[in-house]
C-alpha cells in the first residue's frame, strides 16, 4: 500500500464519488435493476480496495508523462537531518519544533474518527441485538426456508436474511395481498439483500463520515425494492393493482436500519418504476463506464504518489531523478570511512539490501527515518556529519551504491538556557527539558524537549525554537562544546 490512512480514507471518498456521479448522471433510472445492484456492490468495495493497488511508476510516467518539482520545504520536510555543520543543523530543528501543533491537530482529528467508528460499531451491533430480540420474543412459523414472524411493529413487513417480519395487525388486507407481500419479503430473503446492507454498513464504519456511503446505502436498499417490485407486479392490470396496494401502503416508518422493508419514503419512486418502460439493451453499455473510472482514478493516484521530484544526490548537493532511475535495482552497498558503526550495522539501520528496488526519495527517507543513519549518529553527538552517496551503473540494470561518511567530532552540551519567558519561572521550563549540561548532543532529546514544552500548553507551540550554538573547539579536545538556547512565546 502506498498511502498512509488518512491518504487512504480520502482517496477511498474519492473513488465513491466518481463512481456515484456515474450511477446518479447514466444508471439510477434505468430499469436493469439486478445490473444497478451489482454496480453499485461493486462500487463501494473497489472504493476500499484500488488504494492499496499502486501501478508501477513506469506505466504512470509513460501515460502522463514524466514531471519535475522543485518544492523545496516538502524536500526539507522529507529530508529533515541532513546536516554538515551546526548552521545547517538549527533551522532544521526549528522547522521540526514548529509541527507540534500540526501533530496535535492530527491527534484530536485521529480521536474523533476513532470514536466514530467505534460509536458506528456499537450503532451496528445495537440494531444486530435489536433484530435477534425480535426474533426470540415474538411468535413464528416456518414456511418452506423462511421464518414468517408475527411482530407489533408500526411497519407493515421488512426481511432480515431469511427470516420475514409481518405486521399482526393487517386486518384491512385481503388474503392476496398479505401473499403478495409475502411474495415480497420471501425475493428479497431468496436473494440474500441482507448481505448487501451489511457490506455496506462494514464499510460505512471505516468511512463514517462520509455521507456518500449512506446515499449508497439508501440506493441498493431502494434497488433491492425494484428488484422484488419487478417480479412480484406482473403486467397489465396486475401492475395498475400492485402499483395501488404500495400506494395504500405507503408509510414514513421505518425499519430496522439493517432490514429490507416493504415500505418506506422511497414509495413513489417504485411506484413510478412499477410502471415505468423497460430500458433498451443499449443502455447496459452505460455500466461499463464503471471500468475507464476506475482506470483512470488509479493511474492519477499512482502518479501524484510517483511524480519524479527534485532529490539531492548527496546531502549537499541536488540533481533532477529521472522515471528511468526507477525502475533500477539496488546492486552492492558500500562504506566508506566508517568508524563508529560496522559497516553491517549501516546497512541493517538503512533497512535496504541488494535486489531492493532503487528509489532515491525512498533512501533518504530511510537514512532520516527515526531510527535511521542520521539520527542515529546525531543521537550519539555526531551533528556535523556528512554523508555522500555515490551512484555508479552496474550490469544486470543495478545501480551500486557507496556512502562515503564524514563523522567528525562529536558535540556534547554545554549549557542549556532558556529565552522569552516572562511569566514562567525557568526552574519549571528545565523540568521539561530532557537534555542536560554534560550529555552528547541528540536530536531525539532536543525534539522531545520541544514537544514537552509544547505540551505544557503555556506557550505557542509554533514558535518555540532550540538555538544551537556551537563553541570554538579547543585543541586536542576530543568533544564540541554546544550550546543551546530555548526560545519561547508566552500565550496571551
Amino acid at each position: 500500500m502506498h498511502t498512509t490512512f488518512p491518504y487512504f480514507l480520502i482517496e477511498s471518498s474519492i473513488y465513491l464519488l466518481f463512481f456515484l456521479i456515474i450511477y446518479r448522471l447514466f444508471i439510477s433510472n434505468l430499469t436493469y435493476f439486478n445490473w444497478m445492484r451489482f454496480y453499485l456492490l461493486v462500487s463501494i468495495s473497489l472504493c476500499l480496495i484500488l488504494p492499496f493497488i499502486e501501478i508501477p511508476v513506469n506505466w504512470t510516467n509513460s501515460v502522463f508523462g514524466n514531471s519535475h518539482f522543485g518544492n523545496t520545504a516538502l524536500l526539507n520536510l522529507m529530508n529533515p537531518l541532513k546536516v554538515s555543520s551546526a548552521d545547517t543543523l538549527e533551522p532544521v530543528i526549528h522547522s521540526l519544533s514548529n509541527f507540534n501543533g500540526w501533530e496535535i491537530l492530527v491527534f484530536i482529528i485521529s480521536v474523533i474518527y476513532f470514536c466514530g467508528v467505534i460509536y458506528k460499531l456499537m450503532l451496528l451491533l445495537s440494531n444486530l441485538l435489536k433484530i435477534r430480540l425480535c426474533i426470540l420474543k415474538n411468535t413464528k412459523k416456518k414456511e418452506g426456508k423462511f421464518w414468517i414472524i408475527n411482530t407489533d411493529r408500526e411497519v407493515v413487513a421488512f426481511s432480515f436474511f431469511h427470516f420475514i417480519f409481518i405486521n399482526s395487525n393487517l386486518k384491512n388486507l385481503s388474503s392476496h395481498e398479505i401473499q403478495q407481500i409475502l411474495r415480497h419479503e420471501m425475493i428479497h430473503a431468496s436473494q440474500m439483500h441482507t448481505l448487501d446492507i451489511i457490506l455496506v454498513e462494514v464499510i460505512g464504519i471505516i468511512l463514517w463520515f462520509n455521507p456518500l456511503v449512506n446515499y449508497t446505502k439508501d440506493e441498493i436498499q431502494t434497488v433491492h425494492e425494484y428488484i422484488a417490485d419487478e417480479k412480484i407486479a406482473g403486467s397489465g392490470e396486475s401492475k395498475k393493482q400492485y402499483a395501488q396496494l404500495l400506494f395504500n401502503l405507503a408509510s414514513e416508518q421505518g425499519t430496522f436500519s439493517l432490514s429490507t422493508g416493504f415500505s418506506g419514503k422511497q414509495i413513489n419512486h417504485r411506484i413510478v418504476m412499477v410502471n415505468k418502460s423497460r430500458s433498451i439493451p443499449g443502455h447496459k453499455l452505460f455500466f461499463a463506464l464503471l471500468i475507464p473510472v476506475a482506470v483512470l482514478l488509479l493511474l492519477s493516484f499512482s502518479y501524484l504518489v510517483n511524480t519524479p521530484t527534485l532529490v539531492s544526490s548527496s546531502l549537499q548537493n541536488t540533481e533532477i531523478i529521472t522515471g528511468d532511475q526507477f525502475s533500477t535495482k539496488i546492486g552492492n552497498i558500500n562504506w566508506v570511512n566508517n568508524t563508529i558503526f560496522s559497516s553491517a550495522e549501516l546497512t541493517r539501520m538503512l533497512g535496504l539490501k541488494k535486489g531492493d528496488e532503487y528509489s532515491k526519495i525512498n533512501l533518504e527517507k530511510r537514512m532520516d527515518a527515526d531510527n535511521g543513519i542520521s539520527t542515529t549518529y546525531l543521537d550519539k553527538g555526531y551533528l556535523f556529519l556528512n554523508i555522500k552517496i555515490d551512484e555508479t551503473p552496474a550490469s544486470n540494470n543495478c545501480t551500486d551504491l557507496t556512502f562515503t561518511i564524514t563523522e567528525g567530532v562529536p558535540g556534547k552540551i554545554g549549557s542549556v538556557s532558556i529565552k522569552g519567558n516572562k511569566l514562567v519561572s525557568i526552574q519549571e521550563i528545565l523540568k521539561h527539558i530532557r537534555i542536560h549540561p554534560g550529555d552528547l548532543f541528540s536530536k531525539t532529546k532536543i525534539v522531545q524537549s520541544v514537544r514537552a514544552l509544547s505540551m505544557m500548553g503555556q506557550f505557542d507551540p509554533e514558535t518555540i525554537r532550540p538555538d544551537i550554538i556551537p563553541l570554538p573547539m579547543e585543541d586536542r579536545s576530543e568533544f564540541v562544546i554546544v550550546n543551546i538556547a530555548f526560545e519561547v512565546t508566552e500565550k496571551k
